[in-house]
């Protein structure tokens, strides 16, 4: 039996490329395997990649504007294999449908309107209704709280008693739950701080199938940091998951920070002189190659401790966050407001080393195979090639060719007259009619 964690963002906007890895960041701390973003504002022509070494697969419903916008990352250990998608043209829905392992599972990501909410909500519900295989695990921003009394600081909706039953019997015609309220019954907590009504609300989700009731494990709601919304975790249990598998390379920026260079240093001459002298001293060969696996070890132990180090640092903010946000929730005083900005500010800056990390790879990458027909340089040849393609071309009269051979006239024209050449004898055979 295995577990996986689902976890559910209203991100603001991810076309930042350090928001995007100050984002992963959280998501590799909290051992997500499939996550769902809404409101991205990737824009149907301009869909940013999402390089992150964990999560491989990624499904995006995109809008023409640079609003809305849903998404859903999978870890690269998660055996996940898609057969069908329905994706919204307005970029406010995204249904997945697959099997994890030998588990049929229907992922929906959705993020309604502010506005008429639950007619939106029913027709989409109605629609996953039809489209749904296996296990179901739907999550959004609803913009809409189904308890006002415990899912609003207010007590109070916009959306009246009648319309809110609407939707409670829709997610249960759906044959889904939601997970966070069944460990919590009674229990008040926030996914979003509105500044213009200084309330807070729970407008952020996740349902399960209610067949797969016995498979949920935890479900809690983070905090407020990179957004003006809290991600939503839920834990749930699979069966016949494979073992993930890790693989140990170079961190480097240890190598290229100062501050580590004397510890290095020391640990590499000392290798050498205890190696190096005395009657059995093995032959240079055997002295380099212990020398590789000696050093692996204490840039491990090095990593290690700095990795502990930063994730304490990393902890110990998003507790001081915590503390603050359910200090505002009670008091919404002005220097509790200045303070939890404060500390997320900090949060930001820490998560920036992670950030930094990831562009040293990308440079390196760029710098190692940027000349190398590989991939990378296949790519960029490619777009240069279609980049400039002539499709068609305007001659001095005005008149339009797209066929090569009228093409290829016009330009000799055009050059003829341009430095006054003779007449050319005959077009290469290519560019014959």
């Amino acid at each position: 039996m295995s577990s996986i964690v689902i976890s559910s963002l209203n991100a603001r906007g991810l076309n930042e490329p350090r928001k995007r890895s100050q984002v992963m960041a959280l998501l590799q701390r909290d051992k997500v395997s499939v996550a769902f973003f809404q409101e991205t504002h990737f824009k149907i022509d301009r869909v940013p990649k999402m390089p992150h070494r964990r999560f491989s697969q990624w499904y995006h419903s995109p809008y023409t504007a640079a609003s809305r916008g849903v998404s859903i990352g999978i870890h690269k250990q998660l055996p996940f294999k898609l057969s069908a998608t329905s994706i919204d043209p307005e970029g406010r829905y995204l249904f997945l449908k697959g099997s994890i392992a030998d588990t049929p599972v229907t992922l929906a990501n959705i993020y309604a309107p502010n506005r008429r909410q639950v007619p939106w909500l029913l027709q989409t519900l109605a629609l996953l209704s039809s489209f749904k295989e296996g296990l179901v695990i739907l999550g959004g921003d609803f913009n809409a709280t189904l308890d006002p009394l415990l899912d609003s600081s207010t007590g109070q909706s916009a959306i009246t008693h009648v319309r809110l039953r609407r939707l409670k019997v829709a997610l249960q015609n759906l044959g889904v739950f939601d997970v966070w309220r069944t460990f919590h019954p009674s229990g008040k907590d926030y996914s979003f701080f509105s500044r213009a009504k200084s309330s807070y609300q729970r407008l952020d989700y996740l349902f399960l199938s209610s067949t797969h009731a016995h498979s949920a494990l935890h479900a809690h709601i983070g905090d407020i940091t990179l957004s003006d919304h809290a991600p939503v975790f839920m834990k749930i249990s699979l069966q016949d998951l494979p073992k993930r598998e890790w693989h140990w390379r170079v961190n480097d920026t240890i190598i290229s920070d100062p501050s580590h260079t004397p510890r290095l240093s020391s640990f590499l001459k000392e290798f050498f002189t205890n190696n190096s002298s005395g009657p059995d001293t093995p032959s240079p060969s055997i002295i380099w190659e212990a020398h590789k696996a000696t050093v692996r070890g204490e840039l491990i132990a090095l990593g290690t401790h700095l990795k502990k180090k930063r994730t304490q640092e990393i902890t110990e903010l998003l507790s001081k966050i915590r503390k603050l946000e359910l200090s505002h929730k009670r008091s919404q005083a002005l220097d509790c407001a200045s303070e939890l900005a404060a500390a997320r500010s900090q949060l930001k800056n820490k998560l920036n080393v992670t950030s930094a990390k990831i562009l040293l790879r990308a440079k390196f990458r760029s710098y190692a195979h940027g000349d190398k027909g590989n991939r990378l340089m296949t790519a960029l040849v490619q777009k240069q090639k279609a980049d400039s393609f002539i499709t068609a071309i305007r001659d001095d009269q005005g008149t339009i060719h797209e066929r090569t051979p009228d093409i290829a006239k016009a330009f000799c024209a055009f050059y003829k007259g341009l430095y006054n050449l003779p007449p050319p004898q005959s077009l290469p055979s290519r560019f014959a009619a």
